[in-house]
């Protein structure tokens, strides 16, 4: 084994023979070699735990709980809600209805959706997954859901990227809602048809202009009187998932929900 890897490096082959050695290697063994790190703090995992250790667990739960506002997610307590709502919401008919959301932009869950979105660690996309899809539980307008639509990427995007973070989660979502005997159809029927600029970079005022004709349904898209629950990673001013409803809308589609990691504010 260790002669076929030194041949291969010779011949310039380094990151070919290095993955043929670690495949050999048995798990347990490879363990002691690279142990596994707690994605977010780096100490040293047991055999078999989680992706965050139990530290960064214990502070991840806090985050959990934390109370939003059921229309926008933004953080807020129950003394100021009005009528169930925040203020920024009481009065307002906004086109998605319903942002269900993981828990607070901070600490351990910050660092966790910048390692996914930023770093290349698609690989968190079950973690996020399943916890998506509980949320999504505990929620009274599951059942009322009748499709989940990844928001798109711009092809130029996704080759830089790599991945589109949004299917990585919805792929993961229907995967633990049939573990649990929940069946939710996933339509890829809406387009990101114009390659804007990366929102984050842009004020709140900018960002409505940046994604102005950026998505579009397919013409044989089956929207028509649907309830649509988009998902996205990250929403700040919400501009995203707004005009993406503007186009499932205009395709026909009856209401917008989303689930979302978390709501950061602007």
């Amino acid at each position: 084994m260790f002669l076929r890897a030194k041949h291969k490096l010779k011949r310039g082959g380094v990151l070919k023979s290095s993955w043929v050695f670690m495949r050999s290697v048995p798990g347990s063994l490879l363990e002691m070699v690279c142990p596994a790190c707690c994605e977010v703090c780096h100490q040293e995992l047991l055999a078999g735990s989680d992706i965050i250790c139990s530290e960064c667990w214990a502070v991840l739960r806090e985050g959990l709980l934390s109370s939003a506002c059921p229309v926008c997610g933004l953080p807020a307590g129950p003394y100021e809600l009005i009528d169930g709502v925040c203020h920024r919401c009481h009065n307002t008919r906004p086109v998605v209805s319903r942002v269900i959301r993981v828990g607070g932009y901070e600490d351990v869950l910050r660092s966790l959706i910048l390692s996914f979105k930023f770093r290349g660690q698609s690989r968190l996309d079950r973690f996020w997954g399943g916890m998506m899809a509980s949320a999504m539980m505990g929620d009274r307008l599951l059942d009322d859901i009748d499709i989940l639509v990844p928001v798109p990427l711009h092809w130029r995007r996704f080759l830089t990227r790599g991945y589109n973070q949004s299917e990585l989660l919805v792929r993961e979502i229907t995967r633990e809602l049939k573990r649990q005997g929940i069946l939710k159809p996933v339509s890829y029927d809406l387009l990101r048809v114009r390659n804007t600029r990366p929102q984050v970079s842009l004020s709140a005022s900018a960002r409505k202009g940046n994604l102005k004709g950026a998505f579009a349904a397919r013409p044989d898209a089956n929207f028509q009187g649907k309830h649509i629950c988009l998902v996205d990673d990250v929403t700040t001013t919400g501009t995203t998932l707004k005009v993406a409803g503007h186009a499932l809308k205009r395709a026909g589609a009856r209401r917008i929900s989303a689930v979302v990691l978390t709501v950061a504010k602007d």
